[in-house]
């Protein structure tokens, strides 16, 4: 005659197998490090030579370029691409014609985006390796306030859609703001008045079924705040409430 276990008993058990299997992936969530955000003039890192940047405002020639990073966080396994929200506030109750870089405002076409690291800098990794695409949106102000948001994805399938080592800081992408309507017949306005920008978020895109799904940043790195002009004398630009949102459906058009 065979003994068999009782069938409560192996219940039982199964039950709590299932209950240490939930366990230690509820851990290795909790446990996940959340990464950093980092912004700054020509380079990354938000070190403090690339905190602020001046211009005499005497040209109508010339670009500046906004640099932004991440820090990876952990379960960075398929990176198809970014989604990045940038805030931003200058002097005055209103933002200033200089800055309004939406369609059809005063600087409509002066505001561009790049994700080529190629040629450098090389001072933190780049990911993109020259193969990813996307766009910049500058949204319409509200008072003196307004919103960018940068989508940068590779192709479907790309061989260099990889994992990220949690801890590497990885260049995101430029936004390229050029000089036009700067002085002279014609000029917008503004160039002089202190701002401030702040990279508020980044989503890391990943695809679907992807262990840990689409990973979330919002805690600055180093720094995660750039100036203009000297800024507007309080390092608040995070708190901005953004004016601009942008629909998952316009974004999930660059993963086709």
């Amino acid at each position: 005659m065979t003994c068999q276990r009782p069938r409560l008993v192996v219940e039982h058990m199964r039950a709590v197998w299932t209950a240490c299997a939930l366990l230690v992936v509820s851990a290795r969530l909790a446990s996940a490090g959340p990464g950093g955000l980092n912004l700054g003039w020509s380079d990354c890192g938000g070190l403090p030579p690339s905190l602020s940047r001046a211009f005499d405002c005497n040209t109508n020639s010339g670009t500046f370029t906004l640099v932004g990073s991440f820090i990876a966080p952990s379960s960075v396994i398929a990176a198809s691409g970014i989604v990045s929200i940038l805030n931003m506030q200058s002097a005055g109750v209103f933002l200033p014609a200089w800055w309004r870089m939406a369609p059809g405002l005063c600087r409509a076409g002066s505001l561009a985006t790049n994700f080529d690291f190629m040629n450098g800098p090389w001072t933190c990794y780049d990911y993109w390796q020259g193969g990813a695409s996307g766009s910049i949106v500058m949204g319409f102000p509200a008072g003196n306030r307004t919103t960018i948001t940068v989508v940068a994805a590779l192709p479907a399938g790309s061989p260099l859609i990889t994992s990220i080592p949690e801890g590497d800081e990885v260049y995101a992408f430029k936004a390229i703001i050029n000089a036009a309507k700067s002085t002279g017949l014609g000029a917008c306005a503004g160039c002089q008045t202190g701002a401030g920008i702040c990279m508020s978020s980044l989503t890391i895109k990943q695809p679907t079924g992807t262990p840990g799904g689409d990973r979330y940043i919002s805690a600055p790195g180093m720094r995660n705040t750039a100036i203009w002009q000297g800024g507007i004398g309080a390092d608040y630009y995070c708190a901005v409430t953004p004016v601009r949102n942008t629909t998952w459906g316009s974004i999930k058009a660059l993963y086709r």
